[in-house]
């Protein structure tokens, strides 16, 4: 089940690998500042589908990693336990991926954004700024916020979650009351070691998932915060 949840992330990661190294090379040809660009609408909304998709599939499989875990540790690693989560994880990837992505595709909505096509309106800010007419999308700006506040819900509040319920669990694990002392006293050593691995390696975890995000959202809050893009 792991190394499903695995596969499944890292086939994710090849498109968004992709849909980066292409860049403006799918915008429309003509696309004001933005060095590159060769393609037109029909690359551009290629481009633009499937990194709306992976940009949350990505952190969302990374994200269920900890989810796995916890359901792991509390089941003591019996897989037929809680092999039932593994349809919803891949449920939910396709639920908070698919339909938006569709929506965006036929409303006009995946436009040339910084370096590459995206859930844009276009021209970009025009949905904010009264004296710039909109082309194409202007009418889905909020649409586009509940999609960053959810990647952000997956990013930022699902893996802490995860990892403090499963901390929690492996703290308030109870002992039999029947066993001797000396076997408590080896189970409490070994719990407490337990829980200070567990402390680290959900540090570097956290560590390792936020950084590589933590820019963009930090942009990202910038924008919606004062209006005022980043390239501006």
């Amino acid at each position: 089940m792991y190394h499903r949840i695995i596969l499944a992330m890292n086939m994710c990661v090849v498109p968004y690998a992709i849909a980066d190294f292409v860049g403006t090379w799918a915008m429309l040809k003509g696309t004001p500042y933005r060095l590159g660009a060769a393609g037109n609408q029909t690359t551009c909304d290629v481009q633009g589908f499937f990194k709306v998709i992976v940009f949350i599939a990505v952190p969302y499989y990374y994200s269920s990693l900890s989810v796995y875990s916890c359901f792991a540790v509390q089941n003591s690693f019996k897989e037929e336990n809680y092999r039932y989560i593994e349809k919803w994880i891949h449920l939910g990837a396709l639920f908070v991926t698919f339909p938006f992505a569709t929506y965006s595709l036929t409303t006009e909505f995946i436009n040339p954004g910084v370096t590459v096509c995206f859930s844009e309106e276009f021209p970009k800010g025009c949905a904010l700024d009264p004296d710039i007419p909109c082309e194409r999308g202007g009418d889905n700006v909020i649409l586009l916020q509940i999609y960053g506040l959810i990647s952000m819900a997956i990013t930022f509040v699902i893996p802490p979650v995860a990892l403090l319920v499963l901390r929690h669990s492996i703290k308030r694990a109870s002992l039999d009351e029947q066993m001797n002392l000396g076997k408590k006293k080896v189970i409490e050593s070994y719990r407490k070691k337990a829980l200070k691995e567990l402390t680290a390696q959900s540090a570097l975890y956290l560590f390792s998932l936020w950084i590589t995000h933590i820019v963009g959202y930090m942009n990202y809050g910038y924008e919606l915060a004062t209006g005022v893009f980043s390239y501006d």
